[in-house]
């Protein structure tokens, strides 16, 4: 409840007049339950301060454009900005978003928060908390149309504006920090693969083995996109579920005890999830089989789906934002669909259990996903399940190979340059394959302008759907 109250309160900016008059409408429903079912008044009461908390915690950060946001200075007149770089790709002329604090024009001397795009070949190369200074032609709102610029990219990511025609100054280089040292691991991974691999190979294979992200081009990304292979290139759960299985299959294979592999895999796992920028679906998957393994170590069955709820609750609790992001949405009905429909679907299906499960798997996690992916992308995959049927049993041996070339080849390139060109013969085998079943009539379905109205409703179906599955089963299930 609190995770559910928290994204509604942030996805419908509910501001202090919306929310004073329900909290005052919630405690008056706590009194009439007092004096009318005293007995039930303590579930109601935890469900209620549940709810409450979230919708503090959501309406907390709502955004109102004004003088003390960026959003509030758009226009075309030159500005100065001073402000922090919060993340940047790597090199001269790149792209990267500066958290603005203070705004200054010809009429304007402002203190001002929010975050702001730059991108041109003005940029010089920059690093997480470096102090910046921004000269801009002006600010003008986030581009609508679908792309890496676009709004619903950016402005889940708190990015309210474009920065026209910028020149950033550096005036202070930022001190130590986490998000420099990450900044810092992922350029050497990345000039290390960029040395020993050409493009696309190169970008494919930061994406499969660490979840970084690089651009690909359209005749690249269209066909790993319309056969639904697009998330091999990111940060996903199932990467991380793999993870954790292969420090489990070294762990076995040296007898270590279930204390011994808990204390490797948690810190293979968060540094695993930190190189690859800590996405939510990274995160969520960390933190479910994190607190599943713990509980393995006292010979505790966790069950997966009040773990789910607890994560959703965790992450939007830290950042209600996240109800916004695409990646967080699709990670969490994905993982409901998994929980639910695969072992039903894989028991009904013929064939070695080696094909029949990747693809049970991503049927079950296609149909809970679908409504978000139609309203994202636009598409809808039907290649998808017979494609990561194929693919997904080459994901472990490639992240275990492109990953340790990757980390030798940033020692010396020598290294890894042999482990990287397996790799890559792999990330071709993948692309053959993404371009073959998106070639056939059908494979994909364009659906344009998807309305909103259309995925809340069809979202809501699905978890209408789940629900009532989830309950037939236990309804029916053997008692032991």
């Amino acid at each position: 409840m609190f995770a559910v109250s928290c994204g509604v309160a942030f996805a419908a900016s509910l501001s202090d007049d919306v929310v004073v008059p329900l909290l005052c409408g919630a405690a008056a429903c706590l009194v009439i339950c007092a004096a009318v079912a005293p007995q039930v008044l303590l579930p109601v009461g935890l469900v209620g301060a549940a709810v409450t908390a979230g919708v503090l915690r959501g309406a907390s950060v709502v955004v109102v454009p004004g003088p003390g946001s960026v959003s509030g200075h758009f226009g075309a007149r030159p500005l100065v900005i001073v402000g922090t770089v919060r993340s940047a790709d790597p090199g001269n002329g790149s792209t990267a978003i500066i958290d603005a604090r203070h705004l200054s024009d010809a009429e304007t001397d402002a203190v001002v928060s929010g975050g702001i795009l730059v991108s041109g070949p003005l940029i010089p190369a920059l690093s997480p908390g470096d102090q910046v200074e921004v000269d801009a032609a002006g600010l003008r709102p986030l581009n609508r149309r679908r792309g890496a610029d676009s709004a619903d990219t950016l402005e889940r990511e708190d990015v309210e504006a474009l920065a026209t025609s910028p020149q950033v100054f550096v005036l202070a280089a930022g001190g130590p920090s986490p998000a420099r040292a990450i900044a810092w691991a992922q350029q050497q991974l990345l000039t290390a693969v960029n040395g020993a691999l050409p493009e696309p190979a190169a970008a494919l294979v930061l994406g499969i083995a660490f979840g970084i992200h690089e651009p690909l081009s359209a005749d690249v990304r269209a066909p790993l996109q319309d056969a639904g292979l697009i998330h091999v290139v990111v940060v996903s759960g199932l990467k991380v579920v793999l993870i954790i299985g292969l420090v489990g299959a070294v762990g076995r294979s040296f007898e270590w005890s279930r204390r011994r592999t808990l204390l490797v895999a948690l810190p293979v796992v968060a540094a695993y999830v930190l190189v690859s920028g800590a996405g939510p679906a990274a995160v969520r998957s960390a933190l479910m089989a994190g607190a599943a393994m713990l509980a393995s170590t006292g010979a505790r069955r966790t069950d997966p789906i009040p773990m789910l709820a607890l994560a959703a609750a965790l992450m939007l609790g830290l950042d209600p934002q996240l109800v916004e992001d695409p990646g967080f949405q699709l990670s969490f009905l994905g993982t409901a669909g998994i929980l639910l429909l695969a072992r039903p679907i894989a028991t009904r299906l013929p064939g070695p259990r080696v094909l029949a499960e990747p693809f049970a798997v991503t049927v079950a996690a296609q149909l809970a996903t679908m409504p978000i992916m139609a309203g994202t992308f636009g598409v809808i995959s039907v290649a998808g399940p017979v494609a990561n049927a194929l693919v997904l049993p080459l994901l472990p041996a490639m992240i275990v190979i492109g990953g340790t070339g990757a980390a030798l080849s940033a020692l010396n390139p020598a290294l890894g340059w042999a482990l990287l060109q397996v790799t890559g013969l792999g990330t071709s085998a993948i692309t053959l394959v993404a371009r073959a079943l998106s070639a056939i009539p059908g494979a994909a379905i364009q659906v344009g302008n998807w309305p909103t109205a259309w995925t809340v409703a069809e979202a809501a179906g699905v978890a209408a759907m789940l629900g009532t599955l989830a309950f037939m089963t236990r309804r029916t299930a053997p008692l032991h």
